[in-house]
């Protein structure tokens, strides 16, 4: 605790999202970084998460605004199933679904899941659930102009009084006691996420750019921005459309996040992905401090190294397949005519990539590669649409994809931590430049190792 205490006396960014100050005579609970006057140390509680100081009663600050502090993940790495289920929490995924189904593609029982949720954060999966819809809509209070019908259901309530109920019961303020306190500043959705440790955009940006297609996306010295399309878990016939914007903005340790979409109700989970693939909620100190015990691989190691992912597993896919045995200027030229044959538009500047049924019914003799490779992207296709991208190790029963595409996909689009493709050309030179022979030791980070050999070269 006493590392807690200097840290808040002083507002030391570095541990903004890692504990929550409560304050016992106003019933606040803070950020660490909190600009107001610092309580008496008598009159204090820390809690190293903001659900467990709103359990205990407190209430979230109205001045740094917990809901806003980058998600401290302690725990990612330890529990593969906990991660994917906070992943699909954050994704909205538990809002409108029985305990049972939520459960059910994560092979785990709901008495399972309530234990890894009591023994990681100490609250149940609902509960949690709850708590991460509220501090959504709080984020979105505070930040736009949405209306708070909109707010409501972009956060994952079905009706008005459930919403506000909600609120009095656990923030002991109305939605609109909020948005009365802070002005909006933007008229448009537009966001500021923050992120933890060191981020190198530099490397990031590289990588974008190297990797850039202008008829979806744009990479600028400062900001990201590409066109996506979403699928409705409620309607598999549904596509959400839309574009972001993210801008780096390293004094603050964010982005700020500017967002078009089609549907309101699905800005929860788009920005959840949003946030994947810039890779927002990792830690890097956690990562790097694990990989520097290799002694071959430290001397490698480029503090904030982030894993650029894709929107979803069939892009990652995609561009797997098309990468196959060929540049990387080759794989992205033939992406780019994918995107430019069977893209949709979406406005006079930019298309959404291509949608596996697109590519299912069309003839993509346009693309110039063996026919093998273009029956692969087909049956990669059909078999994403018949899964819902689920059960990815599956693909390895496709003709033509193999083990290093498998790993691929999973590095790429940003699910797996501990992606390794170990057949990849980049890793044996690399490997053999280094004389790194053993990798487990790497484990559960093994995507970030990929990504520091690779630049390594």
């Amino acid at each position: 605790m006493q590392t807690y205490q200097k840290a808040r006396l002083a507002r030391d960014i570095r541990y903004d999202g890692k504990f929550f100050v409560a304050v016992k005579t106003t019933k606040i609970y803070c950020r660490p970084i909190c600009p107001a006057p610092s309580p008496k140390e008598k009159n204090v509680l820390y809690f190293d998460r903001a659900i467990q100081a709103q359990d205990a009663g407190f209430r979230p600050c109205r001045r740094c605004r917990p809901e806003s502090a980058p998600q401290s993940a302690a725990w990612l790495g330890t529990q593969a199933v906990f991660n994917r289920a906070m992943n699909k929490i954050h994704a909205g995924e538990l809002n409108h679904q029985a305990m049972a189904d939520f459960c059910e593609p994560l092979g785990i029982s709901e008495r399972y899941l309530r234990k890894l949720f009591q023994q990681h954060i100490g609250t149940s999966p609902r509960q949690y659930a709850n708590h991460v819809r509220l501090m959504f809509a709080k984020q979105l209070l505070h930040q736009t102009r949405l209306n708070i019908t909109d707010i409501a259901f972009s956060a994952g309530f079905n009706s008005i009084r459930r919403f506000n109920d909600a609120f009095k019961k656990t923030i002991h303020l109305t939605p609109s006691d909020i948005r009365n306190y802070q002005p909006c500043e933007h008229s448009a959705i537009q966001l500021r996420v923050y992120y933890q440790a060191d981020y190198n955009w530099k490397l990031m940006q590289q990588f974008l750019k190297q990797r850039e297609i202008s008829s979806f996306e744009s990479v600028k010295q400062n900001s990201y921005e590409r066109t996506f399309l979403y699928q409705s878990p409620d309607d598999l016939a549904e596509n959400i459309s839309g574009i972001f914007k993210a801008s780096h903005k390293p004094i603050a340790k964010a982005f700020d996040i500017q967002i078009e979409i089609s549907n309101i109700r699905y800005l929860m989970p788009v920005l959840n992905n949003i946030k994947r693939i810039l890779d927002i909620n990792t830690n890097t100190q956690v990562v790097e401090n694990h990989l520097k015990s290799d002694p071959k691989l430290s001397p490698l190691l480029q503090k904030g190294l982030r894993l650029p992912a894709t929107w979803d597993t069939y892009e990652a896919g995609i561009k797997a397949i098309l990468g196959q045995q060929v540049s990387v200027k080759a794989a992205y030229t033939h992406t780019a005519h994918l995107i430019e044959h069977l893209g949709a538009e979406y406005n006079k500047q930019y298309k959404t990539f291509p949608t596996p049924e697109a590519v299912v019914d069309a003839d993509v003799s346009f693309l110039k590669m063996p026919n093998a490779r273009r029956e692969t992207l087909k049956h990669f296709s059909q078999w994403y649409i018949q899964n819902s991208g689920q059960n990815l190790a599956s693909i390895l029963d496709i003709k033509g994809i193999g083990p290093w595409t498998l790993e691929y996909i999973k590095l790429r689009s940003g699910i797996d931590t501990d992606a390794f493709p170990e057949n990849d050309l980049g890793i044996i030179k690399a490997m053999k430049k280094y004389q790194i022979t053993d990798t487990e030791q790497w484990k559960p980070w093994r995507s970030y190792a990929t990504l520091q050999l690779w630049n390594s070269l």
